[in-house]
């Protein structure tokens, strides 16, 4: 009679799954982040890797920009896992263990995890994304599909990721998908429910897949009104989706804003950009207490990253204390009051703290530092911050 872990280790090389118990063991918080420190710190990192997750929202409401700063972290953090394991298959070679041999000589014809963006809308925007960051080093792969059922994208997407090539995957957007049912019928003919039966296999079907390949899918939807209740938000594609997804957004553009970051009248012509809101819809990477997240996405030079900090300075760690108009600088990890000649640092507006932080950039440092190590949640002792103070993922 076969024992508990006799039957575990023969379906361990059955299913070619040798983590197949493991699953708890992994480390969690495992996330592919967001240029802005805000969204990182309301999603406690970013978006989880290897699982499922949903933007969703009203027209230009800053989801593909988002999704595409994704992208271009994504390629920074595969770029350097893949040049992390060369050094150490090296040094394993080097020691004269053969099977490393074979392992690296495959590392170097496959090359670090690539980026592939579903581009179902055809509206990719290769400038936006250049200021965004995307330059041609990034291997972003665009794919835009001409005028195929949606069985084909979606069969075609689940291959490509069983390539184990691909180290995240975008589809934009749900609503974009046509199944082959409603394709062959003429305008006026109506189907029932065809994209979410078809999202729902492909659900059940992708999420283990996502996990045996190192995969993150993020997925872009829309939204709908609801006409029975105007405050329900709705989105195409059932209910499946949603139950599937460890992390949904819900993203808003927000009030207009001049260069300093200051809010504008919603009529104002020709504002420097716009405030995004992000609404945690579903967490399941991370604890649900950081359900609201914004970012300052400004129209010549994307994401403003400098005005994260100082929000999160000033309203989130009281390092940067407010009083009315007046704002005292303090000392990140003491929260003392910073002196210059025996008087405290005080600043009228936030043009002087942002001109401040620019024009000390140790002080700064140390902030960002600080700030970085709560949000991935690393102890933030004195210790941990010096040994940790040239490593910053923002930069």
């Amino acid at each position: 009679m076969s024992t508990y872990l006799d039957i575990i280790n023969k379906k361990k090389k059955e299913w070619s799954c040798s983590d197949l118990m493991n699953g708890s063991k992994k480390k969690r918080g495992s996330k592919l982040p967001f240029s802005s420190p805000l969204l990182n710190y309301s999603t406690y990192g970013g978006i989880p890797r290897n699982q499922i997750t949903e933007f969703f929202g009203a027209p230009s409401g800053g989801k593909s920009s988002t999704a595409i700063d994704i992208c271009k972290n994504a390629c920074e953090i595969f770029q350097q896992e893949f040049e992390n394991k060369l050094d150490d298959l090296r040094i394993k070679v080097n020691s004269g263990d053969k099977m490393a041999k074979i392992e690296l000589d495959d590392l170097i014809d496959f090359g670090c995890k690539r980026v592939l963006y579903v581009d179902l809308e055809h509206s990719f925007d290769q400038q936006w994304a250049a200021k965004l960051g995307v330059s041609d080093d990034y291997p972003i792969d665009i794919m835009q599909p001409p005028d195929l059922p949606a069985e084909q994208i979606l069969q075609t997407v689940q291959e490509l990721i069983e390539s184990d090539q691909l180290g995240l995957v975008v589809l934009d957007s749900i609503p974009s998908l046509v199944p082959e049912q409603e394709l062959n019928k003429k305008y006026g003919e109506r189907t029932v429910a065809s994209l979410a039966g078809l999202l729902t296999v492909f659900c059940r079907k992708i999420v283990p897949i996502l996990t045996r390949y190192n995969t993150t899918l993020l997925i872009i939807n829309q939204i709908r009104d609801n006409m029975d209740n105007p405050y329900v938000v709705s989105t195409p594609g059932g209910q499946a989706l949603k139950f599937y997804c460890s992390l949904r957004i819900q993203f808003k553009i927000g009030s207009p804003v001049d260069f300093l970051g200051n809010e504008l009248p919603t009529n104002t012509e020709n504002p420097a950009g716009y405030i995004v809101t992000a609404k945690i819809a579903k967490q399941k990477s991370a604890p649900w207490d950081r359900k609201n997240g914004s970012y300052y996405l400004m129209a010549q030079s994307g994401i403003r990253i400098d005005m994260d900090f100082c929000k999160l300075a000033i309203f989130k760690y009281n390092i940067i204390k407010k009083s009315g108009a007046w704002f005292t600088v303090c000392d990140p990890i003491s929260k003392e009051v910073l002196e210059v000649d025996g008087k405290p640092i005080k600043l009228n507006g936030v043009a002087k703290v942002l001109e401040f932080l620019q024009s000390n950039s140790e002080y700064y440092k140390k902030l960002k530092d600080y700030i970085l190590s709560d949000i991935d949640g690393i102890d933030t002792t004195d210790d941990k911050l010096e040994s940790t103070s040239d490593e910053f993922r923002f930069d």
